[in-house]
């Protein structure tokens, strides 16, 4: 299995731009101790305070797949989209 990085944008609402920043801070911090992730970095757009893009680092795309499986079952996924202006925007990567 070749390692694989995952590309997520999401755009909060803006009346909780800086709880979902805590949130994704939160995120930050315990998604490396996830099955098969490597790390992960985020970024917040310098234009606008309710865009955040988390790039993270995978075994494979499996390891990846798996977690959101988990995510999505434990209703984890379900409260952060709650938080979302809109669906977030996701690509699977290869460095070259």
């Amino acid at each position: 299995m070749d390692p694989i990085n995952v590309i997520i944008t999401f755009e909060a609402k803006p009346e909780g731009a800086s709880a979902f920043a805590e949130l994704m801070h939160q995120v930050k911090q315990s998604l490396p101790s996830a099955d098969g992730c490597r790390g992960v970095q985020l970024f917040g757009r310098s234009d606008n305070a309710c865009v955040f893009t988390l790039v993270e680092s995978w075994e494979s795309q499996s390891h990846h797949q798996a977690h959101i499986a988990s995510a999505v079952a434990s209703g984890a996924w379900d409260a952060l989209a709650a938080k979302l202006a809109c669906a977030p925007v996701s690509c699977y990567c290869r460095a070259l």
